[in-house]
């Protein structure tokens, strides 16, 4: 996930639907396609607004990367092509809009380049770019995003690694409504993997893994949930714990996994929740 996943709930209506919506301000609110910048789970803001988003991320590995026997920086190459699918409803919402469940899809091809910078220091830019569709409206949209995270090794252990991790992260879609289609984010962590010892996990040493990370929205996002209300939502906060099998991959029938595990995300004044499934080090997202 790359712009925080915040973002997703707003992007539930799409413009028909925001027609019925008297009183609302379309400027601020955020489109549907912003769903192709978020992981499998279920998000929620307020009481009326929930989506399930299915995200298929196939991925081909060209080159990993490392260092050679002579000390030689090898970059990592990683072709991406997720699909997602978004199943969105509105529930509990006043008289004066009527819209049934809708769903989206959205395909966005991108490539990520991982640098080792020194022994204890990785990069990861990534861009990508696509295209959406909404089947109620029969709406397109191009959809492009892009960052580059950061994972500085803070302390490594027999058994126990610690990471920091950093994240800038800038997305949008086209068309836009008065250039209200670009979304920023920074993001600042901490992530851990930890052997338990004596515990196997599919035949391999089990470990737990986990990670806190903080999201912080350049712009403030305001939501209208009724012709009165507007929620306001600045940030994410996110909590992940994961079991893997170390550095070997957990395969279930022909997909592979870092790790299996769940993420618990919010926003620092309650308004927005989600938990999604937790696949990859946040690094790699």
């Amino acid at each position: 996930m790359r712009v925080p996943a915040i973002l997703l709930i707003f992007c539930l209506l799409p413009a028909s639907a925001w027609a019925q919506l008297k009183g609302a301000e379309p400027e601020k609110q955020v489109h549907w396609a912003s769903a192709a910048f978020f992981g499998t789970g279920w998000y929620r803001v307020d009481d009326n607004r929930q989506t399930f988003i299915f995200r298929i991320p196939w991925r081909q590995e060209v080159r990993s990367a490392g260092w050679s026997d002579d000390g030689e920086r090898k970059l990592g190459i990683e072709i991406i092509y997720p699909v997602s699918l978004g199943v969105h409803s509105l529930d509990e919402l006043p008289d004066f809009i009527e819209f049934d469940n809708y769903g989206t899809i959205t395909f966005t091809p991108g490539v990520a380049v991982e640098i080792p910078v020194t022994d204890r220091w990785d990069l990861r830019p990534y861009a990508h770019y696509g295209v959406g569709y909404e089947d109620t409206s029969g709406e397109w949209a191009q959809i492009y995003y892009g960052g580059i995270n950061s994972r500085y090794l803070l302390n490594q252990s027999d058994g126990l690694d610690w990471n920091l991790l950093n994240a800038v992260a800038y997305a949008g879609y086209k068309p836009e409504y008065k250039n209200r289609g670009q979304y920023g984010s920074a993001l600042a962590g901490l992530e851990a993997k930890q052997r338990l010892e004596g515990v196997e996990f599919a035949g391999a040493p089990a470990w737990i893994n986990w990670h806190i990370t903080y999201d912080y929205m350049f712009d403030n996002l305001n939501f209208h949930v009724s012709e009165e209300e507007v929620v306001t939502i600045r940030d994410q906060w996110e909590f992940g714990v994961a079991l893997s099998r170390g550095d070997s991959k957990i395969k279930i029938w022909f997909l592979e996994f870092e790790q299996l595990g769940l993420s618990y995300k919010f926003s620092s004044n309650g308004k927005y929740r989600a938990l999604s499934f937790n696949l990859r080090s946040r690094f790699e997202d």
